[in-house]
């Protein structure tokens, strides 16, 4: 008897760790490139959390001096601009005489908060449709996917260019919500009003292969209602594609959100971001080339390590997509 019960107990923690995520879970941990992209995610991400904490100066404090031997208070201050990087200016400072790395903790929380903002917005919307699609009657399917259709052949970059034509720098008349800038909250908004139909179609795919499956049956035999099949059945089964695509969506709304920001229809300097600092150092790049390889750099790591994180997600979350 104490045997038995000793073996129950001991096998009980494995059984309550078994399952779809926990498999994942082992099978993303034996991914060397995927688990150091992910610490490298959770670092990223802890550093635009503490962005504030971590800047040592102002995004728009500038470090203007008088110049030697110059006594007059009202002279022209030059020095301070372009300062290499050294103790004080960790990355150097720009053409106006601002720190550069404080200016990057902070663009970094921005492009981070308009790709993870973006990524729940599409992905709630992408749910909605593609359950609404899947649970309604075959009109309503078509009117969804219809609809997709069009949204996913509008051009992105016309859609984002008339929301800010429509709103300029205010949302609904208020120049700011909840102490977010207006325009900021607008390219979020922008972003995600082009990227939820891919999401959409995902979502509805996944819930067409479970549908007809047995589980599916039963809970209809026990008479439950088809929203509640929908939620508590169908969408558990689709959730691994859904995440690995949210996974990827990450560094396409960062990518859009600096490129948006480079043309001017993004981010309204001086507030800074990934892209607005790539833009305002372009054309400064030959006498300063920390102020754009620096925002360009993170740039590329985020996208290089969500892409490794999502590729080792995807094969520990489906295995048969090994290649």
């Amino acid at each position: 008897m104490t045997s038995a019960t000793g073996s129950i107990a001991t096998t009980a923690p494995s059984a309550r760790r078994s399952g779809f995520f926990w498999d994942g879970l082992r099978r993303l941990r034996h991914n060397r490139l995927a688990t150091i992209s992910g610490v490298l995610i959770v670092g990223v991400v802890l550093v635009a959390i503490l962005a504030t904490a971590i800047a040592p100066y102002s995004v728009s404090q500038q470090f203007f001096e008088a110049s030697t031997g110059v006594a007059d208070p009202l002279a022209a201050r030059s020095t301070g601009k372009y300062l290499p990087p050294e103790a004080a200016h960790v990355f150097g400072t720009d053409q106006l005489a601002r720190d550069i790395f404080s200016r990057a903790v902070i663009g970094l929380r921005i492009s981070l908060s308009a790709a993870f903002v973006s990524i729940v917005v599409v992905t709630v919307i992408g749910i909605v449709v593609g359950i609404g699609a899947v649970m309604g009657p075959r009109a309503i399917d078509d009117l969804l996917m219809r609809l997709t259709d069009i949204a996913y052949a509008f051009p992105d970059l016309l859609l984002i260019i008339l929301l800010r034509a429509a709103f300029g720098n205010t949302l609904f008349g208020m120049k700011s919500i909840a102490g977010v800038d207006a325009s900021i909250l607008l390219l979020f908004l922008a972003i995600s009003l082009t990227a939820w139909p891919t999401m959409a179609r995902l979502v509805r795919g996944q819930l067409l292969s479970v549908r007809e499956m047995e589980f599916s049956t039963a809970a209809r035999a026990t008479g439950a209602s088809p929203l509640r099949i929908s939620i508590r059945h169908w969408l558990p089964n689709a959730l691994g594609p859904v995440i690995v695509e949210s996974t990827f969506l990450v560094p396409r709304a960062i990518f859009a959100e600096a490129a948006l920001s480079f043309i001017g229809v993004g981010v309204s300097p001086p507030t800074p971001s990934l892209g607005v600092m790539i833009d305002e150092h372009f054309d400064f790049m030959r006498i300063q080339w920390t102020g754009i390889a620096f925002p360009a750099g993170i740039l590329a790591m985020l996208f290089l390590t969500f892409q490794f994180f999502g590729d080792g997600l995807r094969d520990a979350l489906d295995p048969r997509a090994r290649r």
